[in-house]
């Protein structure tokens, strides 16, 4: 019977780590004295893609800046949703334990692009005449 086979050899001998002193088939008793460790809830426990579909710990600021933002397209509330981004992107700065810049980033550029836009068409209107 080889070594590793042999019924009385402990799996841990060859682990250097300190372990707690087996217990004793008779010191089984209804009650345990000692107290039990709990395991702490990791902080950034979760699926890193479930923040992108359900706005967990995101700022709600980047929130309704990312949805005016997409609405941006229709043209009048481009010019909210550059704010709104803007706003979003100074919070997020100051609370770096928030998500949801790219909400924020997303809004500035629908912003950017749906204000100028009607602009550069009024503009070359306004010179073509």
């Amino acid at each position: 019977m080889s070594d590793a086979n042999r019924p009385d050899r402990d799996e841990y001998e060859d682990d250097d780590r300190p372990r707690r002193p087996r217990r004793r088939r008779d010191d089984y008793d209804e009650y345990d004295d000692r107290p039990r460790r709990r395991r702490r809830a990791r902080a950034d426990a979760g699926d890193d893609g479930l923040q992108y579909v359900i706005p967990i710990n995101t700022s709600g600021l980047a929130i309704a800046a990312g949805y005016v933002g997409l609405i941006s397209v229709l043209c009048f509330p481009a010019p909210v949703a550059l704010i709104l981004g803007i706003l979003a992107l100074r919070q997020l700065n100051k609370n770096p334990k928030l998500h949801g810049r790219g909400r924020a980033i997303f809004a500035i550029v629908m912003g950017v692009i749906f204000t100028l836009l009607p602009l550069a068409f009024v503009v070359y209107a306004a010179v073509a005449k």
